[in-house]
């Protein structure tokens, strides 16, 4: 059955930007369904990829996918091509939430905890860490699309350990050794980075998340 699926995965076309901004366009616009089809196949190695991420044994990797794949369809049914974020980023949030979530249900017990820990969402941490504030009120689809932007503003080194740790689902020490640092020092930058992005998402006061600003194209994967 994977092998089906990898065969099949092997023919999905990669999108051209303007390609996916006309796709964007007739989905969201003009309720093309033929157009959020194309979208949801063109990211289904994103799903593929996120999975494997998660060293998962061979017989649970299929579940996951699909899984995965359910995420994917929720965010393209929830993603705003007008606010100026990547759609991957966008995406990789929910499928991973998605993923890890079922693993939960399942009492899986194919992840350490530490494991587990550190492959809860970027959204979820957040969450979680921000319980005693108003974050509830939030719509969820703004918030997920907030989190993607101000990761992206923050400086390159809390950037490379946010997006390794909550999107590559890579080892803290091996991120550390990277970044010539130790691993105390990386949970601190890890805190640190978290708590700049959690500031920012109890204002969003970002520009292009405000009604009415101008909208930048940053599709692509």
């Amino acid at each position: 059955m994977l092998a089906d699926y990898l065969r099949e995965l092997q023919k999905v076309a990669i999108l051209a930007p303007e390609e996916e901004w006309d796709l964007w366009v007739r989905y969201r616009d003009h309720g093309d369904g033929e157009s959020r089809c194309r979208l949801i196949e063109a990211y289904q190695p994103l799903v593929f990829k996120v999975v494997m991420q998660l060293r998962l044994a061979e017989s649970w990797i299929m579940d996951m996918i699909q899984e995965g794949t359910l995420g994917l369809i929720e965010a393209v049914e929830r993603f705003d091509y007008t606010r100026g974020i990547r759609f991957s980023t966008f995406a990789t949030y929910r499928i991973r939430g998605r993923v890890l979530n079922a693993l939960r249900r399942e009492r899986a017990d194919v992840l350490s905890l530490e494991h587990v820990e550190g492959e809860l969402s970027l959204a979820e941490r957040l969450a979680d860490a921000s319980a005693d504030e108003d974050l509830g009120a939030v719509e969820d689809a703004v918030m997920m699309a907030s989190v993607a932007r101000v990761v992206e503003t923050l400086p390159p080194r809390e950037r490379k350990i946010i997006e390794a740790t909550y999107l590559e689902a890579r080892e803290p020490r091996t991120v550390a050794r990277e970044l010539a640092i130790s691993l105390s020092h990386f949970y601190r930058l890890q805190k640190q980075a978290l708590q700049q992005v959690r500031e920012a998402l109890l204002g969003i006061a970002a520009p292009d998340l405000v009604p009415g600003s101008t909208p930048t194209r940053a599709l692509g994967k």
